[in-house]
Formats: C-alpha cells, structure tokens, sequence
C-alpha cells in the first residue's frame, strides 16, 4: 500500500471540504439520490460548494499520482 497525499499548496482547507461533504450528502438525501447517481451528484454539489476548489485539488491529485507511480515504475524497470 502507498500513501500520496496531495501536494501541500493544492491542499483545502479541511473545514470548507468538510461542511461541502456534508452539505452534499445532506442535498443528497433530501433528493433521494441514491445509486450510480450518487457520485456524479457528490462531485458535482461538492464542486459548486467550493466554487470549483475541489476539482482543481481533484485534478493535482491525479496528477500527483501519475507523478509517483512513474518514479514507482522507472525504479521497477531497474
């Protein structure tokens, strides 16, 4: 297993990712979202919650995962 947080300056702050979290679940319930809707509804919520922030830290995590996991393949291949 490996950990790979996200880069520090792309990092949110915890209390506006939490009530975000919350909030969409929240609206989720409300709605009777349920399913394969669910995610696409989470990430949706969450993102306008966040005026956006969460995709942009979303988008460096991945990013940050490919990053790792090419140094991860570089060192097998030796």
């Amino acid at each position: 297993m490996i950990a790979n947080p996200i880069p520090q300056e792309y990092s949110l702050d915890y209390d506006l990712m939490t009530n975000a979290i919350n909030q969409a679940i929240f609206e989720q319930k409300e709605a009777g979202i349920k399913g394969k809707e669910s995610t696409p509804f989470l990430l949706s919520k969450v993102k306008e919650l966040t005026q956006g922030q969460s995709l942009e830290a979303n988008i460096q995590l991945v990013l940050n995962n490919v990053r790792l996991a090419s140094q991860i393949a570089k060192e097998f291949v030796r």
